[in-house]
């Protein structure tokens, strides 16, 4: 299966929502950028078989404008272990119930989706990779359930996908 790890795009500053860092919700900014990004994907024909999202606001509004733009058309499943603090090890296992997704959509947080790439691409604990809001990366060939790494295709910034949309 094909892994997108996508991060959430900027968001209202801590102690904003009232200190409820859960609540925090895009910036027009945040937004906008995910809009580019979601038309960037639409015109790759990325098409998720599946969309998982954290179930914080920030996070499942990003979810939200990636469905929409891709016509995904199925309901974006919220999935605690896309949460910060999350235990990656647990999220590999969960993909494990998707045997027949071909590309499964992930959207979360860092620094819990840099640790999930080093973890999927085999990378030990001390691999520093860093993804920035909006930004994505793409690991391919990864098989949840055998334990084989899968590859890093590509990592890109928000303005790297910008300039190609």
């Amino acid at each position: 299966m094909d892994i997108l790890i996508l991060r959430h795009g900027k968001a209202e500053k801590r102690g904003g929502a009232e200190g409820d860092d859960s609540a925090r919700l895009l910036t027009p900014k945040g937004a906008r950028e995910i809009r580019v990004v979601s038309k960037w994907m639409a015109g790759c024909a990325i098409a998720p078989d599946l969309i998982a999202s954290s179930p914080l606001k920030r996070a499942r509004e990003t979810a939200e404008i990636v469905a929409d733009e891709l016509s995904y058309g199925q309901e974006i499943a919220l999935w605690d272990e896309l949460e910060p603090g999350s235990e990656p090890e647990a999220l590999r296992k969960r993909l494990t119930a998707f045997p027949d997704a071909n590309m499964v959509l992930l959207v979360g947080h860092e620094p819990h989706l840099s640790e999930l790439i080093a973890l999927f691409i085999g990378a030990g604990e001390s691999t520093r990779i860093e993804i920035g809001k909006g930004g994505m990366a793409k690991i391919g060939e990864f098989s949840p359930d055998s334990g084989s790494a899968g590859v890093l295709e590509w990592l890109l910034t928000p303005d790297q996908i910008r300039d190609m949309a």
